[in-house]
């Protein structure tokens, strides 16, 4: 069995990298824009494992691989094919192809044949990808629900909150299913929010009493029950699945001063979990605080903000 996945192009190596955390990079090739899992069918939790495409943050749509053809051999193929096991309801096609002859092929085949092209029940899409044409059907689309979790939509705002998709995304980068999270540095809660909503557990944690009276509002607005907690990131003690965290990077704060937190940080994080995310201001020799605190980089994505400030997604272990 064979899901493709369409790859957000806002962040081609972010997306793959989460679509390789949760199913594994040796299940995963690529052509491009495009993702192909494998799974095995033997395996009792394939449907859960499956279905982890709905946590996706830069996935733009996932589909089932019915069969692939070359374009000369595709119409007896297709003829070939037992749609009645595939589409329930009504369905539509779509791709490059002949659309109007591939749907009456189908048609032909079909007890009950209906066709809806506006909301069909079954969409039935052909991808040209390389040398082969692949018959697919939709799973999932992405919705972008994440869209209107942005920070400005929230009722307790602060400017420097993180975006929700790149949030979800970290949150999958840490490849926690099941087990808790940990956000130490949760300021209003982003990373918490998206955590839940995708259903992990997670806990917050803030130095700062303000910081926290905000997270709780957004919590509350988004009816999510996350325990959260005043608590120092550098000396916290919590045993969990992962890290995943935003740190602070005022700019009115001294460079050094930064340096030692973050340091003081991830050397605490050892006593805590074997996997950290974590997004560092991109002024500061990140590369050099992750040595010191002797923690190894799988991932590191490079994150533009705006002229003046970039981050650096990186996933350790």
């Amino acid at each position: 069995m064979y899901l493709l996945f369409i790859l957000s192009q806002k962040h081609l190596p972010l997306a793959l990298a989460e679509v390789c955390t949760l199913y594994g990079a040796r299940n995963v090739r690529t052509s491009n824009k495009y993702a192909f899992v494998k799974f095995a069918k033997e395996k009792s939790n394939a449907k859960k494992t499956k279905k982890h495409y709905k946590k996706l943050a830069f996935t733009k749509a996932a589909y089932e691989i019915l069969f692939s053809s070359s374009q000369k051999k595709l119409e007896t193929d297709l003829k070939k094919y037992n749609w009645n096991k595939t589409i329930t309801g009504t369905f539509c096609v779509r791709g490059s192809v002949d659309e109007q002859k591939f749907a009456s092929i189908i048609w032909d085949s079909l007890k009950h044949p209906r066709v809806d092209l506006k909301n069909p029940a079954t969409l039935i899409h052909f991808f040209f990808i390389g040398r082969k044409i692949y018959a697919t059907k939709l799973l999932w689309k992405n919705e972008n629900a994440f869209l209107h979790r942005k920070p400005q939509y929230r009722p307790a705002l602060y400017p420097a909150s993180l975006d929700p998709q790149l949030a979800l995304a970290m949150v999958n980068l840490s490849g926690v299913i099941r087990g808790t999270i940990v956000d130490p540095f949760c300021g209003t809660g982003g990373i918490l929010i998206e955590a839940a909503l995708s259903g992990r557990e997670a806990i917050g944690y803030d130095i700062s009493r303000w910081m926290l009276g905000k997270c709780k509002q957004n919590l509350k607005y988004y009816k999510l029950k996350i325990p959260i907690s005043v608590k120092d990131a550098t000396i916290f003690s919590r045993k969990c699945k992962a890290i995943v965290t935003e740190l602070p990077f005022g700019k009115n704060t001294k460079s050094q001063d930064l340096v030692l937190l973050y340091t003081l940080f991830l050397k605490n994080a050892k006593n805590n979990t074997k996997k950290v995310v974590v997004s560092f201001p991109d002024f500061v020799d990140y590369k050099e605080i992750i040595k010191k605190a002797d923690w190894k980089i799988l991932y590191d994505f490079h994150w533009y903000l705006h002229a003046t400030l970039s981050k650096h997604i990186v996933v350790l272990f």
